[in-house]
């Protein structure tokens, strides 16, 4: 079971403390402890075999011309398995911990100045009594600075939303634990049916509206609760085809119920925020006090105001409204705020004054004092690093340009850091099983899919594309996750065996070829494959051009094709996708990150239409395929059982997905995806290796807030 760290001090023992920044705070005030903690033990007896026995002896006797039998005793023998005994206790443990307690808090001296003149209230007014406590990577840091990054267009809104965000809990660095954030204690009943979350007191929007309870109960009532703004529920309050509920306690106490158990609520509560998009209906809160006067109930005008915007309803104007990436005025909670819409040519944010965190000497986060990002094309983005201007970048960072990097850091003044990816494979080649006619009927065999494999030559690519770094695999977490279901499911299919491949590709109808050698689909009719990938990550076109070769070779005829990342999501929604290139992005979170192995959403690259169809109760898309109604019920089962039942349930999903094939893997536990970090030298406090993957919204597990320049 993921841990919970119940404390915002199980951050403090993390911290390494120099030197004071900013004005001069208070040392703080050590107040110790005792918190009860309840944990789940299970105990397992082993088989015992009982053997029962029956000797069988043979007692001949010759005589002369015959054979007689004096004795026979019959042996059998017969294993009677003692049932396996699991003996679940719950054991309270007394933990002593530890909470600071600051009497002032130091700040940058551009707010100070603010409040000088009147225009900001002073820091004791405007950070909560109970700060989160952020750990250093380094050392007490300088306040000021601006971080230089690029951006590729107005879909990578991943660029900013990942340096800053806010979440209910947050990932530590190792990607394992779960700390505090907005909440300072996230802890679950005995069964995982209710949590209860416990927010900070004096806590407060970027605009200095304060936040609490409230703004979690407009968000659920008025927001996720109305069919029209929000017709498929997040996924932070799902469980199988329920959905929770949220109820107040008092201002700073919020209750999240389910039907049952979900002993997954932190995990997936920890993944809840506004990700890439802006949106903040996969958010537990909203600002209430400035998003209500969008709503009918709270604005009788609420639909002339929309149309007076431009918009057709009030429906259009709210979605609008509370996407960060394009309202400057919408309240945040992050530490940095966008002043400038996506798509800009410079795209600016600047520090929130009210960020709820501090350092161990009581200094409000964050160091920097705003974000920059540039737009450029992706192949520009190393030039720019080597040209020294690039504060920090992973994003869009090609592996390939590893070698001519790592030769100019001194050229450049930065440095290159390596964080390789936790996700199942960094590259796989994803066939649209839910893809219709003639065609669609070929992608849903799964010898066909076998075919494919077999016809990869992965260390090939390896070398080519992952540079010799990435490791040949089908789509399973890393082998120390307690989901790995073994080598033998990790390796299955994975030979390069053209034999094979044109076998299982004849035992499935693909018998006739055309003039010019290429194979005709049962019906006669000619074909061809088309592999769709973008730049935006990594070697993927390479990819996508070596299988097509290979593919070739084996009679299917296929074509790579680059488009933009625009274009490829487009083709994906719209069902048109043959096969496409993209990561395994859950981690060994396939509980609470599935969309890219189970189809429950539109993402579900495999099946976009069966994933839809079940985002959607059945209102639209496919119904999908048996076999991948078993695997949404193992998927639904996860949250509700313990861990040890769980990672039964975890390793069978893995087992099938590795003989379905419904993605190829490549290769995996590779930098390749945003695991290159170009770090400028005078950029400190960033750790030189931390959890890399989606889930972990890298590179936010390198604490952002607690970087600074100097």
């Amino acid at each position: 079971m993921r841990k919970v760290v119940l404390s915002i001090l199980a951050l403090f023992v993390l911290s390494l403390v120099a030197a004071a920044c900013g004005e001069e705070a208070a040392a703080p005030i050590i107040i110790e402890k005792e918190v009860v903690v309840t944990k789940e033990v299970i105990k397992e007896v082993p088989v015992e075999v009982v053997v029962v026995q029956e000797v069988i002896k043979e007692v001949l006797i010759e005589v002369p011309g015959e054979t007689i039998i004096v004795e026979k005793i019959v042996e059998v023998i017969k294993e009677v398995p003692v049932e396996v005994i699991v003996e679940k206790q719950i054991v309270t443990v007394v933990e002593v911990i530890r909470e600071v307690a600051f009497t002032s808090f130091g700040e940058a001296p551009g707010l100070t100045q603010l409040v000088q003149a009147g225009k900001l209230p002073p820091v004791n007014e405007r950070v909560p009594k109970d700060p989160m406590l952020i750990p250093m990577f380094g050392s007490i840091g300088k306040y000021g600075g601006t971080l230089r990054r690029g951006y590729i267009g107005p879909a990578d809104g991943c660029n900013f939303f990942r340096v800053s965000k806010a979440g209910l809990v947050r990932f530590s660095s190792d990607g394992f634990s779960i700390v505090p954030a907005v909440a300072r204690e996230l802890t679950p009943n005995s069964d995982g049916s209710v949590w209860t979350a416990k927010l900070r007191e004096g806590m407060k929007w970027s605009d200095g509206m304060p936040f609490t309870a409230d703004d979690l109960i407009f968000q659920y009532q008025d927001v996720i609760s109305n069919d029209e703004l929000t017709p498929a529920k997040p996924p932070f309050l799902k469980l199988g085809s329920g959905v929770g509920v949220v109820t107040k306690v008092d201002d700073t106490t919020v209750l999240f119920t389910f039907d049952g158990p979900n002993f997954l609520f932190s995990e997936i509560a920890v993944q809840a925020d506004q990700a890439c998009y802006g949106s903040t209906r996969n958010i537990p809160w909203a600002p209430k006090h400035y998003m209500s006067q969008f709503l009918p109930e709270f604005n009788s005008n609420a639909d002339q105001v929309a149309k007076d915007a431009g918009f057709a309803d009030w429906v259009q104007y709210y979605l609008n409204r509370t996407q960060y990436n394009l309202n400057m005025d919408l309240p945040a909670l992050s530490p940095w705020k966008l002043t400038t819409p996506l798509g800009a040519q410079i795209v600016r944010s600047e520090r929130n004054a009210y960020f709820w965190a501090v350092d161990p000497d009581g200094n409000q986060l964050p160091y920097i004092d705003s974000i920059s990002m540039v737009l450029t094309e992706k192949a520009l983005l190393s030039i720019k690093a080597i040209a020294g201007e690039i504060d920090l970048q992973g994003r869009h960072i090609s592996l390939e340009d590893f070698p001519i990097l790592k030769d100019n850091e001194k050229n450049g003044d930065y440095t290159v850091e390596i964080w390789p990816s936790a996700e199942e494979i960094d590259a796989g080649l994803a066939i649209n099983l839910s893809f219709e006619g003639p065609l669609g009927d070929i992608f849903r065999q799964a010898d066909f899919r076998h075919a494919l494999s077999f016809a990869l030559d992965r260390d090939e690519i390896n070398e080519i594309s992952f540079l010799g770094l990435g490791t040949p695999r089908n789509q399973v977490p890393d082998p120390g996750h307690p989901f790995y279901p073994g080598d033998e499911w990790a390796n299955l299919y994975i030979e390069f065996n053209q034999d094979m491949a044109n076998a299982l590709l004849d035992s499935v109808g693909l018998t006739n070829r055309a003039s010019d050698g290429f194979r005709l689909l049962p019906n006669g009719d000619e074909f061809q494959l088309i592999i769709t990938a973008t730049a935006a990550f990594g070697a993927w076109p390479d990819i996508a051009e070596q299988a097509a070769r290979a593919w070739q070779a084996v009679g299917v005829n296929t074509k790579a094709d680059i488009v933009t990342r625009t274009l490829l999501t487009t083709r994906r929604d719209a069902n048109e996708h043959h096969v496409m290139v993209w990561d395994q992005i859950s981690a060994g979170f396939i509980f609470s990150a599935p969309q890219h192995l189970i189809p429950v959403s539109i993402g579900f690259q495999p099946g976009p239409m069966y994933g839809l169809h079940y985002n959607t109760n059945g209102a639209q898309g496919i119904e999908p395929l048996p076999e991948f109604r078993e695997l949404l019920d193992l998927f639904e089962k996860g949250p509700t059982v313990g861990e040890a039942d769980r990672i039964e349930l975890g390793q069978e999903i893995y087992r099938r997905l590795a003989e379905a094939q419904y993605t190829i893997g490549v290769a995996g536990l590779s930098p390749m995806i945003q695991g290159v970090i170009i770090r400028k030298n005078n950029l400190k406090n960033v750790p030189k290796q931390a959890a890399n993957s989606w889930p972990h919204r890298t590179p936010n597990t390198g604490f952002p807030e607690q970087w600074w320049f100097d």
